[in-house]
């Protein structure tokens, strides 16, 4: 069967898959076929009508997916590791003196996780839920400190509003 797979950057092609294929045999598919101009992510989600096809073990029927001319949306799936680790709040050092004493001393104050900035992070809406940072005022949009999660945030916010619209879709009676 003939299918398109559509990417989030608004490119697709089409492949050709036999009738009993499975979700794994379409994944291996998709690396195959995409096109070299086309970055396919290592880790992704493959979604038709709004339901995510998994477990990868069934078949491509059980979802539905028995014509040809039928669009799979290929979407990212996994968050990457922060750019700059975070900076955490003061700490304490414990130091051994060559008597046998201790001694403590207390770190600089934290800082803006921005590569160049030194302001003090927000509180509360500094802190970044997707590359755990903590950022100044000027900082804490997920633009603004250059996230790296910023495109599986904007993909998973596509995804929510693609399977919202297609629930609320309204079907056509058929009958005359």
């Amino acid at each position: 069967m003939r299918l398109t797979i559509r990417l989030t950057t608004n490119t697709s092609y089409s492949l050709t898959v036999p009738d009993n294929s499975t979700v794994q045999d379409l994944r291996a598919s998709a690396k195959v076929a995409c096109p070299s101009t086309a970055k396919l992510p290592t880790d992704f989600k493959l979604i038709f009508n709004g339901q995510k096809l998994d477990p990868y073990y069934k078949s491509l029927s059980d979802f539905g997916i028995k014509e040809d001319g039928v669009t799979i949306i290929l979407m990212s799936s996994g968050a990457a590791s922060p750019l700059s680790s975070p900076s955490l709040g003061p700490t304490t050092i414990i130091r051994k003196t060559a008597t046998g004493a201790t001694t403590s001393t207390k770190s600089k104050k934290s800082k803006c996780s921005f590569k160049s900035c030194g302001s003090a992070p927000l509180r509360m809406v500094g802190e970044c839920s997707h590359c755990m940072g903590k950022f100044c005022a000027k900082h804490r949009l997920l633009e603004d400190h250059h996230c790296q999660d910023l495109q599986y945030c904007r993909d998973s916010a596509h995804e929510r509003n693609a399977m919202k619209l297609h629930n609320e879709s309204t079907l056509a009676s058929s009958k005359v």
